[in-house]
């Protein structure tokens, strides 16, 4: 049995997968794979900001309310026009639109707000200094520049950049491919009777929607409690996925049959058992290039371990770099005791309040209420048997 903070770092040795090229459709949520490099300016061209009037700005240096300056206007460019058609010489201008490249000569922009077209002449009232309301070329992405670096979670922003930087592809590590299994003969489906006895399968459920987060679609099976068709059922997703995690049957009884069909399908394990409360029971292993993780089936535990530790392991193989939950220092609002030689997690609300951070436990609650209230675990760690009311602890927020 190891530490959660051992079991990290086992996992912090999982490889990434390969990375692969992908549309920038493709590539929400996606971690860049390498750093990402610039194939035009942008903008394009020197370009307005207003729209207005291109100008020799030593045409209107002088012009203002009680001193107009008369323009000819020779024509108009809107964005995309080709600029080069025409050009500015002293005594005229051009109408521009914003984002229209600015025509050979001109050294600035007029805000339309400060000009009155007249037929084809325009009186100025105001000045406009060399570079007003011109984006210059380059302004914003230059041709070569990194855009995008290695390790970067791609977000709508992230690809906007991208498209803007002349790009339609972008290396990143895969979304893995997963399984969640879920085994116990008393399991039913979501939707089927929950007769005397039995119970439905919630841990498949809770974990297939969290990996939904990550964008990943899982396969999710319930198996029974046979040892030969666990066996079989095992070596056959092993070979469908990266990620296979299993709910339940990690114990000791005569029907936890998931270890020992594991064992039969040659799982070399890294680690089995995490000297946390809930969640000890929590395996790490491989088959050949799948990685394993049979979680318990208590629906505490088999939540905690899923957040702490098979989540991790997915967000590890997919090229995060911060692949564990977000840890904050807070203040706890009740006692907590318990034994000085676990971690012990406790479900609790996470709260802002005068500026500082408040974490209420959810022990009094039943455990699906806690689940779903909780938006954080208090960490009661190791050689600490007691946390007193207004102590400053962590705590993993999710």
């Amino acid at each position: 049995m190891i530490s959660l903070n051992k079991a990290h770092q086992y996992i912090s040795s999982l490889q990434t997968l390969e990375p692969v090229v992908v549309s920038l459709e493709e590539a929400l949520g996606l971690v860049c794979a390498e750093d990402v490099f610039s194939v035009a300016n942008c903008p394009s061209v020197d370009s307005s900001l207003k729209d207005g009037f291109a100008v020799l700005s030593a045409d209107i240096v002088d012009a203002s309310a009680s001193n107009p300056v008369i323009l000819a206007v020779i024509g108009a460019l809107a964005a995309g026009d080709d600029a080069d058609i025409l050009q500015i010489k002293p005594g005229i201008t051009i109408r521009i639109m914003t984002g229209a490249a600015i025509p050979p000569g001109a050294t600035s922009v007029l805000a339309s707000e400060f000009a009155l077209v007249q037929g084809k002449s325009v009186t100025i009232r105001a000045d406009a200094g060399a570079g007003r309301n011109i984006l210059r070329m380059g302004s914003d992405i230059e041709e070569g520049q990194v855009v995008l670096n290695g390790g970067t979670v791609l977000g709508p922003t992230h690809l906007g950049m991208a498209a803007a930087a002349g790009l339609n592809k972008i290396t990143c590590y895969p979304l893995p491919r997963v399984a969640v299994a879920a085994t116990g003969s008393e399991l039913v489906l979501p939707g089927e009777p929950v007769a005397p006895g039995k119970v439905a399968a919630s841990n498949m459920v809770t974990a297939a929607a969290e990996l939904q987060q990550l964008g990943i679609t899982p396969v999710t099976v319930l198996l029974r409690d046979n040892l030969d068709q666990l066996r079989e059922q095992f070596r056959h997703l092993v070979q469908q996925v990266d990620i296979l995690i299993t709910c339940g049957g990690v114990l000791d009884g005569d029907k936890d049959l998931t270890m020992r069909a594991m064992e039969q399908i040659g799982m070399e394990k890294i680690f089995h058992r995490v000297r946390i409360g809930p969640g000890k029971g929590a395996c790490m292993g491989r088959v050949g290039n799948t990685v394993v993780f049979n979680l318990p089936g208590g629906p505490p535990s088999n939540h905690v371990a899923l957040l702490l530790l098979a989540l991790p392991g997915v967000r590890r193989l997919m090229g995060f770099k911060n692949f564990l939950p977000e840890k904050r220092k807070l203040q706890v609002t009740e006692e907590l005791t318990g034994q000085k030689n676990w971690t012990q997690l406790v479900y609790s609300r996470v709260r802002h309040e005068n500026g500082s951070l408040f974490a209420d436990p959810l022990s009094s609650m039943g455990r699906f209420e806690a689940m779903a209230e909780a938006n954080g675990l208090i960490e009661r760690p190791e050689g600490c048997a007691m946390i007193s009311k207004t102590s400053l602890v962590e705590a993993w927020l999710f």
